[in-house]
């Protein structure tokens, strides 16, 4: 089946797919990729299908009013959504944007393509799952929505629309706004109809259940006792309608009760090793009350206690003479047998956790530097071999250079017209590359200022990757494709296709000759030199944000949005194990130069260390107020770069 998107045909409905449509002859493959196969709503101002393109399912909003103020809203709406890049927005990806005229019309149809979001909205979710929702969940999704509205405040968009079922719950629990309005409101808005939704998720009931027609309040708090009044405050903050224009007043409002809310639970968490300790003291003062008692046994226990022979030197009524003067070695011996016990009891349970001492007290890591950038978002960051120079992708389509040693900044380098989402230094530190969402990648030479520019990607650049030689770079898109180019000459060399999704990763070996990408719910590793496909690594739920070899050639790390990272032997395409520790998706993963480390970058806005081999955590840093996107090593390992969206690179010395 394949629908005719011209709102005046009088039968849109056509069989067996034929290219133009039986009723009004328009078109049906649009822009020569998208076939819309389902009608899902009519609205005032257009209607929404569900479209294919080859094997992929996208979202298809057709816009039919044509006065000015609504396609420039809309026009705005379209180029807003394509410059986000985080799970929480549907994906709009460069050229998804365009206009359709059906035939025998001279109406332009204003139409915008976007990522079909995985998973159930809120209201069928909630159906299958019993109503209200605990605290801990209610913070975990009202700080996701905040986050998400903030981050569309931040370029004046205002959703207009937050109710569970315009809110997809993905598989990986990441909450994802969809069905954007058209209507120009407010901050204030926004937050008011997310203190309403609150109420419903907490006590079960819409919240106009609860309004006084007298004083015109809303009376729900008895509904949540279990609930922390602060939390409870907060929702009736939103709801007031009081709020200053000004988010950022409520934005550092949630970020204290959070905090607060967020300490509570971990008091409230098991502590397995406070309990061993807890049954350890119990024990012994069970070991310290039975020697008392023992020390005071009355006569008629001698013949039990002693042996016969023993008992015939201790007559009957000297055995309470004899017990207290031996009290104390009872004593002695009993907290000398129980103390036994007890450490028999700690030391088989770290016989059980041979590393966990170690593991649980890694040497320290101190924030050496804060590098504040012109961009409120940094996407990649970069440390060259020689140590000497610190780069990063930004947001507004600039590159900015540091020199690592006196920490001044070099320059900032322009020519993108998009945000670089990639950057790539060459070993020797001559060549930097970097790859943009405007569908370019640039290639600098530092040492004599130039640029030359590389252009067949017909989307988005998402992800680059230069081989040890210095010869060729590898550039993954979201036009499905990953190409081959020689540097020198920015020649395209080959075009690998094997993909039926976006390309989110790229990384090459050390020694040159394995590529690796990755995609949706997969991994695939390649002969960089023949563009044979070698093996498909499948475990992951969720797009595959981030891919690195190991400096050794033995393991491939993979992040997620699924908010794992697995750990696959290189050679044979096994996986070895999975690390769960991130409560967001996992943008970033960085193996050390002695192939020991790994440290990976979250949307929670932490930094982990693990250990590569045993995939032990090692250590949580935490110093970044927004999503950490990227990490990079020094050549000897000592010093590690991190970028984020909070508008800075940060340097880490690790111990």
């Amino acid at each position: 089946m394949s629908y005719c998107i011209n709102p005046n045909c009088f039968y849109p409905e056509n069989q067996n797919n034929p290219l133009y449509c039986t009723a009004c002859g328009s078109k049906l493959l649009i822009e020569g990729q998208y076939q819309a196969v389902k009608k899902l709503r009519v609205l005032d101002w257009g209607t929404i299908y569900e479209v294919k393109r080859e094997e992929t399912t996208e979202i298809l909003k057709v816009l039919h009013i044509n006065s000015p103020e609504s396609v420039s809203q809309f026009q705005q709406q379209a180029k807003i959504l394509a410059q986000l890049n985080h799970p929480g927005i549907p994906q709009v990806k460069p050229g998804s944007y365009f206009t359709f005229i059906p035939r025998n019309s001279n109406q332009k149809l204003h139409c915008l393509v976007r990522e079909k979001v995985p998973g159930e909205n809120l209201q069928t979710w909630l159906g299958k799952n019993n109503l209200p929702i605990n605290q801990e969940l209610a913070v975990e999704w009202l700080n996701q929505l905040i986050e998400i509205l903030d981050l569309l405040h931040e370029k004046q968009f205002f959703y207009q629309n937050i109710q569970p079922s315009n809110i997809i719950l993905r598989p990986n629990g990441q909450l994802t706004l969809t069905n954007f309005s058209l209507e120009l409101q407010s901050v204030q808005s926004d937050f008011v109809a997310l203190g309403y939704m609150f109420i419903y998720l907490l006590t079960g009931q819409p919240a106009s259940t609860f309004l006084n027609s007298d004083t015109k309040t809303l009376n729900w708090r008895d509904k949540v006792s279990q609930i922390s009044p602060k939390l409870v405050d907060f929702i009736d903050d939103l709801i007031s309608q009081q709020h200053p224009e000004n988010y950022q007043t409520i934005l550092h409002q949630w970020r204290q009760i959070k905090d607060d809310l967020s300490q509570s639970l971990i008091q409230k968490k098991y502590h397995p090793l406070k309990s061993k300790f807890l049954l350890g003291s119990a024990i012994l003062l069970l070991g310290i009350g039975a020697t008392q008692i023992i020390s005071h046994l009355p006569k008629q226990f001698n013949s039990g206690l002693f042996s016969p022979e023993r008992s015939k030197e201790i007559k009957s009524d000297n055995l309470e003479k004899f017990l207290s003067k031996n009290q104390g070695k009872f004593l002695v011996g009993g907290i000398i047998f129980i103390l036994a016990i007890g450490g028999s009891h700690f030391v088989g349970y770290f016989r059980i956790h041979p590393k966990y001492l170690k593991l649980s007290l890694p040497n320290g890591v101190s924030l050496e530097e804060t590098f504040n950038t012109d961009s409120e978002r940094v996407y990649s960051v970069v440390i060259s071999q020689d140590g000497q120079i610190l780069a990063c992708g930004n947001g507004n389509g600039t590159i900015q250079v540091w020199n690592l040693e006196t920490r001044e900044e070099l320059g900032i380098i322009e020519g993108h017209t998009n945000d670089v989402v990639a950057i790539a230094l060459s070993q020797d530190g001559n060549i930097l590359a970097s790859g943009s969402y405007d569908g370019t990648i640039k290639i600098w030479h530092l040492a004599t200022e130039t640029e030359l520019t590389l252009q067949s990607h017909f989307m988005r650049v998402t992800s680059i990757a230069i081989s040890p030689d210095g010869e060729k770079l590898v550039s993954g898109s979201s036009d499905d494709s990953i190409k081959i180019w020689h540097i020198p000459t920015g020649k395209m060399l080959h075009t690998f296709r094997g993909h039926s999704d976006s390309i989110y990763a790229v990384d090459i070996s050390s020694n040159g000759k394995i590529l690796v990408t990755g995609s949706q719910n997969n991994i695939k590793t390649w002969n960089l030199e023949t563009g044979t496909e070698i093996y498909t690594l499948v475990g992951h739920h969720g797009r595959i944000l981030s891919v690195t070899v190991s400096p050794d050639g033995d393991k491939i790390a993979s992040g997620s949005s699924d908010k794992n990272i697995k750990i696959w032997q290189l050679e044979t395409g096994k996986i070895l194990r999975t690390l769960r520790g991130h409560t967001n998706d996992v943008n970033s993963v960085v193996i050390s130069p002695d192939s020991q480390t790994l440290v990976s970058a979250s949307s929670d806005h932490t930094i982990k260390i693990w250990h590569l081999e045993t995939g032990k955590l090692l250590r949580t840093i935490k110093g970044h107020s927004r999503w950490v996107n990227s990490v990079a090593f020094s050549s000897d390992g000592e010093i590690l770069a991190s970028g984020s969206f909070d508008q800075t690179v940060k340097l880490w010395k690790l111990g």
